[in-house]
């Protein structure tokens, strides 16, 4: 899974691998973002920030 994060009062959006990797990167608890994306919710979203769980396409050998 990938994570688009976008900060709200920057107005930038970036793209994470993982989910313990963009709570390191962005200073979030990541108890409390694991928890939000339970149920297989695909979106999370405070008044500062929102949170994107997509699939991530690769390239690669058929």
């Amino acid at each position: 899974m990938a994570y688009i994060y976008y900060n709200k009062e920057l107005d930038k959006y970036r793209l994470f691998g993982s989910l313990p990797v963009m709570c390191k990167n962005c200073g979030l608890d990541y108890t409390h973002i694991q928890y939000a994306f339970r149920d297989k919710k695909n979106e999370y979203e405070t008044e500062t920030l929102k949170i994107i769980k997509v699939e991530l396409e690769r390239g690669g050998k058929k």
